[in-house]
C-alpha cells in the first residue's frame, strides 16, 4: 500500500510504465503526493519490481477506480490480481472510465461486473454496484 512516506515507489513505477502511459493518464497533470490523500487506497503490485498500480479515489461523493499495468507486463494476470484487490477493498458503487480502443481493459472490467453506462469523446464510463 502506498502513502506519503513511500511515494517514491509510485514515482518509480510511473517512470517505468512505458506505452501504458498512453491509456493511463491519471497522473499526467497531477503530482502523486498531492492526490493520494484523496484515495481510499493506493496499491502497487510487485513481482521482482513494480508491475502494476491501482487506486480507489473518492471524488464528489463517487468512488473511481484507476489501474495500470506496465506495458511489458500486460497479459500475465496482474490486472486480474489488482482488480480483485480493489473491488474487494470497497463494498459499494465503483466507477471508472476507459478509452474506447482499450479492448483488453474493457474485457477485464466486464469480468469484474462493470457495466457501461455512458460513452463520450472516445471514453466509455462503467460502473459496478
Amino acid at each position: 500500500q502506498i502513502n506519503r512516506e513511500n511515494i517514491d515507489f509510485l514515482e518509480e513505477f510511473l517512470s517505468e510504465i512505458g506505452s501504458s502511459s498512453q491509456t493511463f493518464r491519471y497522473y499526467n497533470n497531477k503530482e502523486p503526493k498531492n492526490v493520494i490523500e484523496n484515495h481510499l487506497v493506493t496499491l502497487l503490485l510487485y513481482d521482482g519490481g513494480p508491475v502494476g498500480y491501482g487506486h480507489l479515489d473518492k471524488e464528489k461523493g463517487n468512488v473511481w477506480l484507476g489501474i495500470c499495468i506496465k506495458d511489458d507486463k500486460t497479459g500475465n494476470g496482474y490486472g486480474n490480481i489488482m482488480m480483485e484487490k480493489l473491488v474487494n477493498y470497497y463494498n459499494g458503487k465503483i466507477n471508472l472510465s476507459v478509452d474506447f480502443q482499450n479492448e483488453r481493459a474493457i474485457k477485464l472490467y466486464k469480468k469484474f461486473s462493470f457495466v457501461e453506462y455512458k460513452k463520450a469523446n472516445g471514453t466509455i464510463f462503467m460502473t459496478r454496484e
